[in-house]
């Protein structure tokens, strides 16, 4: 533990880390843009989550959201001004990933094997017979 003047500078170098990396930046080009190591960016970011406490995290989940829903919108409007067969498949990767992601943060993915298992029940559901109607 430092003095409250060290502590509070580590906050001020913790909270910038921290901005670079909601701005989209990756650890490697925090560390090489502030000339520290990834473990220095690790630490800094784990001290900028801490001191934003538990009450902070629905407001991240929340501008994570949000900045995907933007993105998402402007992939449909780059879907629009597609000129390839390759530049729209592109675009509509691009788009399934954003929603996949977003699936994530809601907890609303499923796990490939239970969706692959309830799409055969589905299946076997519509292709049987009904034995009441003796569809059989």
């Amino acid at each position: 533990m430092g003095t409250a003047k060290q502590e509070a500078e580590w906050d001020r170098e913790a909270e910038k880390t921290y901005r670079l990396w909601l701005a989209g930046n990756n650890r490697s080009a925090i560390a090489r843009s502030l000339g520290i190591t990834r473990e220095v960016v690790n630490r800094r970011l784990a001290r900028a989550r801490k001191n934003l406490g538990e009450e902070a995290l629905a407001d991240m989940r929340t501008d994570v959201e949000a900045s995907l829903d933007e993105l998402i919108r402007r992939s449909y409007g780059n879907l629009k001004s597609a000129e390839t067969v390759a530049e729209r498949n592109a675009v509509i990767r691009t788009i399934a990933d954003l929603k996949m992601k977003k699936s994530k943060l809601l907890g609303l993915e499923m796990p490939a094997k239970v969706t692959l298992e309830m799409e055969k029940a589905v299946e076997l559901l519509h292709f049987q017979g009904d034995p009441v109607w003796g569809d059989e």
